[in-house]
């Protein structure tokens, strides 16, 4: 992976990252046709992600010191010093893998909590932490790391004013603010699910099928800033929190940056991405150091950077992987 830019994108920076967007996909697209893709094995994964709090339960500010003691690549870091996660090795999926994949998370979170009872902190594993004002969305609570300042610069450039956070449910907040860290404020169980290439399609579908139900069965956060608001209030606060739109009425015709898409798919997952290029404005470009097709040609077996990473510099979401979040 190259290095992150972020000011103004000029026009020779953009067709490059573009270009070799473009090239990955070319590439991928090869690959799937080849069958380079496994396909004969399933996997699940999962991630965890978990707050800290004093014994007041109000969110710290030591998960950096707290991921170092714990010294376990399991672990990594969120965009808050009060958010860490739980990476789990994946599971060939058979027998009694979900019992196995729980007494692995069970033991990293104990481990986790006996690390933080060392420096006066608990863990609460929840869907919005109530406790969190906005105090503790202040840019001395964002994790030190080059991507996430990124991300707020990226977002900030594109708004060009401060963020507009209005969610309506039982009550109302209407807030604004000059960063990302809302974002910071939903935190979440995820399962990945690894599928053979000639499924996609269909589990795509049906992902987006059942995301209604699903959704209704997990709803938990309906508490923020101390307000009541929808049963399930991560959703309006993920769409809002990196939303790049201006509330001007002239921008009114722009995507959202966070939607359930618009149509079943009947290609494959190549149409996701290009589909992606074509509605969303670059918000970052990286130096990639590979050309993944002129790789894919020499018989190489290239790792298709630019496409994991799409969804992140144009920051769209489609209603499969919203699911599984």
């Amino acid at each position: 992976m190259g290095t992150y830019q972020v000011e103004k994108i000029d026009k020779d920076s953009r067709a490059r990252f573009i270009k070799n967007l473009l090239n990955d996909i070319q590439a991928l697209q090869i690959m799937l046709k080849k069958g380079m893709i496994e396909s004969k094995v399933m996997h699940i994964g999962s991630e965890q992600e978990f707050c800290l709090i004093d014994e007041n339960w109000r969110p710290t500010r030591d998960a950096i010191r707290i991921l170092k003691a714990i010294d376990d690549p399991h672990f990594t870091n969120e965009i808050a010093r009060y958010n860490l996660e739980i990476n789990l090795d994946p599971e060939e999926l058979k027998d009694n893998c979900f019992s196995v994949m729980e007494k692995k998370l069970r033991i990293l979170l104990n481990k986790a909590m006996q690390t933080a009872n060392k420096y006066g902190n608990k863990i609460i594993l929840t869907g919005i932490l109530p406790t969190i004002t906005t105090q503790e969305l202040s840019m001395e609570f964002m994790t030190p790391n080059i991507r996430y300042e990124l991300l707020n610069n990226a977002v900030k450039l594109l708004r060009k004013k401060d963020f507009e956070m209005h969610i309506r449910g039982v009550d109302e907040l209407s807030i604004n603010h000059d960063s990302v860290l809302f974002e910071a404020c939903n935190t979440s169980f995820q399962m990945h699910l690894q599928i053979a290439p000639d499924d996609f399609v269909a589990s795509y579908n049906w992902a987006q099928a059942i995301s209604g139900p699903i959704l209704g069965i997990a709803t938990n956060s309906p508490l923020l800033m101390g307000r009541e608001l929808w049963s399930e209030t991560r959703i309006a606060l993920f769409q809002q929190s990196i939303d790049t739109r201006s509330s001007s009425y002239t921008l009114h015709d722009k995507l959202a940056r966070v939607t359930f898409g618009n149509s079943w798919l009947s290609g494959s997952i190549i149409d996701i991405y290009k589909e992606d290029i074509a509605q969303y404005e670059v918000m970052l470009t990286n130096n990639v150091e590979k050309d993944s097709l002129l790789e894919l040609k020499k018989g190489g077996n290239p790792k298709i950077e630019c496409p994991q990473f799409a969804q992140w510099h144009y920051l769209s979401l489609e209603p499969s992987l919203l699911w599984c979040n």
